[in-house]
């Protein structure tokens, strides 16, 4: 849906305002990662995605068991997002006519391999059949680890640095597949920062319509620094890629990279014993500018990159 996806989801978080915490149960409304409730003393988180046969994969190129594993991957990448703990998952399986149940047991044996890798349980779902290709719809619960609140996208503050985990762009050449969701960096990070950590989600769109998002959720505006950006293009970006404007533009805008995206107050030193890279700073006012060494004056375009 591109920039109409962008607008419905403003106008359904709009239209559910009014529902968002009437009753006390609206801990985290929707606009975030996940969403939350208050079960008693407790918050339960939720978060779901739909994944399409020549969209999010391609069954003619992707085994049955790699495509299982991503589906739930990407769930748990909302997890490490808000530095929460996965508990279950629940999958339902939209097959082909032409699919044999060998084909939805390889997809759950996926499913069942990155549960137990993150001490996740498969609890649920559904199955059925139809003309089309393959989806997956996988739905995530989860609570917050034991001292640690739930990180918004909405917190970010003038003067913080804005940083990722790891490399960005060309995930296409086989990452999204196979990225490992960052729960356990997450949580240390958390942990390491506390109150110092403001705002923090992952990158499934690119570093450019991603940090938009931060920055007005957060009603703030942000620099990135174009030599910064251009030292965090993957390798393999780097190999495809030699002109370092076409670079750039894939480190912003490829989408499925899943590092996380974090704005906090901390220093090179901290930055460092975290595996944090810096690649800006977060400003007063809205917008995103592209910093090069000489001004600070070029707009960036999230959905788009006009200016190359």
């Amino acid at each position: 849906m591109g920039q109409n996806e962008r607008d419905f989801a403003d106008w359904l978080a709009a239209r559910c305002r009014s529902l968002d915490g009437a009753d006390g149960t609206g801990a985290i409304p929707i606009g975030d990662d996940m969403g939350a409730i208050a079960v008693g003393s407790s918050q339960i988180l939720v978060s779901s995605d739909l994944m399409l046969d020549g969209v999010h994969f391609d069954s003619s190129k992707h085994s049955f068991e790699m495509i299982g594993r991503k589906a739930v991957a990407c769930n748990l990448s909302d997890c490490a997002a808000m530095a929460v703990r996965p508990r279950g998952v629940v999958v339902s399986l939209a097959m082909p006519k032409s699919s044999t149940i060998d084909d939805a047991k390889a997809i759950i044996d996926g499913v069942v391999g990155i549960c137990e890798e993150f001490e996740c349980a498969l609890i649920g779902g559904d199955t059925t059949g139809w003309k089309q290709g393959l989806v997956i719809d996988v739905a995530v619960i989860a609570e917050p680890f034991p001292g640690i609140e739930p990180v918004r996208r909405s917190g970010a503050r003038v003067g913080d640095g804005i940083f990722v985990t790891g490399k960005l762009g060309g995930s296409i050449h086989g990452r999204h597949m196979t990225f490992t969701p960052r729960v356990k960096e997450s949580q240390r990070i958390a942990m390491a920062l506390g109150e110092r950590l403001h705002a923090m989600m992952d990158i499934s769109d690119g570093l450019g319509i991603d940090l938009d998002r931060m920055m007005k959720a957060s009603n703030k505006g942000a620099t990135l620094e174009r030599s910064a950006v251009l030292s965090i293009a993957s390798a393999a970006l780097c190999d495809a890629v030699s002109n370092e404007d076409k670079r750039l533009v894939h480190a912003l805008s490829d989408g499925e990279d899943y590092e996380l995206l974090l704005s906090a107050n901390i220093d090179e030193h901290d930055a460092r014993e975290l595996g944090l890279l810096r690649v800006g700073m977060v400003t007063d006012g809205g917008g995103l500018r592209l910093y090069d060494g000489q001004d600070i004056g070029t707009p960036l375009y999230p959905m788009g990159w006009q200016h190359f």
